[in-house]
């Protein structure tokens, strides 16, 4: 999908240049760098083998891939809810310290997590669409274990 608005923008912005019309054009060569910067992004972060989440015995750590990783201490962790939001499911995760954790956070990711407080979501959650199907019971097994002390399989959480 994104190489399409690539094509469209480097199109319109020939086209547009053929015409005279430079701002436009311009506008064009932007939108065509945009996606192609962001489709360079998802074949880079698809081609990596770092894993999203990692689970010690201390911690949660999440955006392990990333440049700035947040361990999340287990105690930390107050519960959970799985919801559904358009057909995916989101995990998450409510936390003693919020504040605490959101310092952890680059700038951007901060603002970016200030939509989560718009749309009345919790600051911390995964999308169970970015963990392997195989270890997402494993994912909610441990959170059941660290936060209540308790066994649950998926289906009773």
């Amino acid at each position: 999908m994104k190489v399409r608005f690539i094509a469209l923008g480097f199109l319109m912005c020939v086209v547009t240049f053929n015409d005279g019309d430079y701002v436009i054009s311009a506008l064009g060569a932007v939108t065509g760098l945009f996606f192609a910067f962001l489709f360079i992004m998802l074949v880079k972060q698809q081609l990596t083998s770092k894993p999203y989440l990692i689970l010690t015995k201390e911690e949660l750590i999440t955006s392990a891939a990333s440049k700035n990783p947040i361990p999340i201490a287990w105690q930390d962790i107050r519960g959970y809810n799985l919801i559904k939001v358009n057909g995916s499911k989101i995990l998450e995760i409510m936390l003693e310290d919020e504040e605490k954790y959101r310092l952890q956070m680059t700038k951007t990711t901060r603002w970016l997590n200030k939509l989560n407080d718009a749309m009345n979501f919790a600051p911390f959650a995964i999308a169970l669409g970015q963990v392997k199907r195989k270890d997402r019971d494993k994912l909610l097994g441990e959170l059941d274990k660290r936060t209540f002390g308790e066994d649950l399989t998926m289906e009773e959480a």
